[in-house]
């Protein structure tokens, strides 16, 4: 995500067809809406709350990637 200028962050589906979504455009985070009428910006969102959550994110991501790289090495040792 971060050689992209836009990037859906996080969606969640409130109802069928309508949805939230956190927008990250540069540097700076929106809420918007979206549903079948179109989307709708709601609010901004401070990056100082957006960001902290984004890198913990990253953190999980990687925890889980580095895991399992090294059961597959394991398991892909001779034995």
């Amino acid at each position: 995500a971060n050689r992209k200028l836009v990037t859906v962050v996080e969606s969640t589906y409130l109802a069928q067809n309508v949805t939230l979504h956190v927008v990250k455009v540069g540097d700076r985070f929106y809420l918007v809406g979206g549903g079948s009428a179109g989307i709708t910006k709601i609010d901004d969102v401070p990056a100082e709350m957006a960001q902290p959550w984004l890198d913990e994110q990253k953190r999980t991501l990687g925890n889980q990637r580095d895991a399992v790289l090294k059961l597959l090495t394991r398991w892909r040792a001779p034995q």
